[in-house]
């Protein structure tokens, strides 16, 4: 029996193995019609003025499509070949459509009702987004149905909140399976779902439209700073979080090394920072810049430098023979490796945007031109840059002045003007720590270029 409940319990885990979740969805028609208001849907139009206006939110985000031009599908059931296109679409992955044969032996092209998704089920394997459904990885199983508690792992997962989810309280509820409980404890916590009308969850009954609307419209307004989570080491507002491009290192489980500054306790903004760093999937250690050495980041997959570390500790060339992806927010530190002309005063005073040089590039996350990454302008305030050398990779500059780069990057072989060559991919990013300013557009780009770095380029 024991042997029976460990193999099933690995099916399920095998079955939602996958990065963090985006928000989107794909239906079976091969061509969707444009919506623009939840009013176009007839089994909208009588739902509850809050309930309409979530769906309104999602439609008009092009988040969800109906199934048919006038109707969306409430109570329909959503199987894993629908989620393998949802997942296609959410992640941007190269859709050969040429296929027609799988790797997964229940995957066909001339199955009537799902050979839609046979070049999907096959990106995401590809993509390393799958290994299947049975523990062999020999089936996927593209009409299975998806539990409510299924749904429930696999927003918790999605979001990156499996640590947090080790740490919760397991539901009580019969309903509920026992790999589930702690995962439909969390969902329940962070009000991405609810129990039913009789108290209890359901965790076995099949996931609905509905239920998946609704869980995607609360968890996308917890990752857009529109909600506030609870618990221990769960992270708080977290705007806009982006996923791993395809083909890409993902952040999942990777351990970054924080160094911040020597102070009674983490300064707020580092634990800002490293909140994100968490709900992007990261493993987080914080080190103080005192006791920062380059033997302590050996094992480590990413190294961050926060602008509030005390910038003594950097010179020296401490950081010189480090072969890690490195974001300095401390511009000293770029200068420090010869990959900025300038040590002290890099700062901008009283700005609010910065400008996109290269709007093509994935860190410029599809911005171009002057964007602002503060609320308001403050002459209070300012935000720092670096003078670039020959070999660098420019996003983003001070207005006016593209000699002034505030993101920019130099790849693994490349070389700074004095002729230190890199031994990782390094970044810089101009964050002030005035957090309570910072935009939601800000924190996008951040998260793009600790994303890029870890891909060591």
């Amino acid at each position: 029996m024991k042997k029976l409940i460990s193999t099933l319990l690995m099916v399920l885990l095998l079955s939602f193995t996958l990065l963090p979740l985006a928000f989107a969805e794909g239906t079976d028609s091969a061509d969707t019609p444009a919506v623009k208001s939840v009013d176009d849907f007839k089994d909208l139009k009588d739902l509850p003025q809050d309930v309409k206006d979530k769906f309104d939110s999602l439609i008009k985000g092009g988040v969800f499509n109906g199934l048919t031009e006038d109707t969306f599908g409430l109570d329909a059931e959503m199987n894993r070949a629908q989620f393998a296109k949802v997942a296609g679409i959410i992640f941007k992955l190269t859709i050969d459509e040429t296929l027609t044969s799988s790797t997964f032996t229940d995957v066909r092209a001339d199955d009537p009702a799902n050979s839609y998704a046979l070049p999907y089920i096959e990106a995401l394997k590809k993509a390393g987004l799958t290994n299947g459904y049975d523990a062999e990885g020999k089936t996927y199983k593209p009409s299975g149905a998806v539990s409510r508690q299924e749904l429930a792992a696999f927003l918790i997962r999605g979001i990156g909140l499996e640590e947090d989810e080790k740490k919760a309280t397991p539901v009580t509820d019969n309903t509920v399976d026992a790999w589930a409980k702690g995962y439909v404890a969390l969902a329940l916590e962070k009000n991405l779902m609810t129990n039913q009308d009789d108290g209890k969850f359901g965790g076995t009954k099949s996931a609905t439209r509905k239920m998946l609307a609704l869980a995607s419209f609360e968890a996308k307004k917890l990752f857009e700073g529109d909600g506030t989570t609870t618990g221990p080491g769960t992270p708080a507002t977290q705007p806009g979080t982006p996923t791993t491009p395809s083909g890409e290192v993902s952040a999942e489980g990777k351990k970054v090394l924080f160094v911040g500054r020597d102070a009674a306790s983490i300064p707020e903004e580092d634990v800002l920072v490293q909140d994100r760093l968490k709900a992007l999937g990261f493993r987080v250690t914080n080190i103080i810049d005192r006791k920062f050495t380059a033997e302590k980041t050996e094992g480590y997959d990413l190294i961050y430098i926060s602008n509030t570390l005390n910038a003594k500790y950097l010179k020296g060339g401490v950081m010189k023979d480090v072969a890690i992806p490195t974001v300095y927010t401390k511009n000293h530190g770029m200068y420090y490796l010869g990959l900025s002309s300038i040590e002290e005063n890099a700062e901008f005073a009283n700005g609010k945007s910065i400008s996109i040089v290269d709007s093509k590039h994935k860190v410029a996350s599809g911005l171009s031109g002057n964007v602002d990454v503060f609320n308001e302008a403050d002459p209070k305030r300012s935000y720092g840059y670096g003078l670039m050398g020959k070999e660098a990779k420019v996003i983003a500059t001070v207005p006016g002045d593209k000699t002034k780069g505030t993101i920019y990057y130099y790849d693994k072989g490349t070389k700074a003007d004095n002729g230190y060559a890199v031994k990782a991919r390094i970044s810089y990013f101009f964050y002030s720590g005035d957090h309570e300013s910072v935009t939601d557009n800000a924190w996008k780009l951040l998260d793009a270029l600790v994303l890029w770095t870890l891909q060591n380029g």
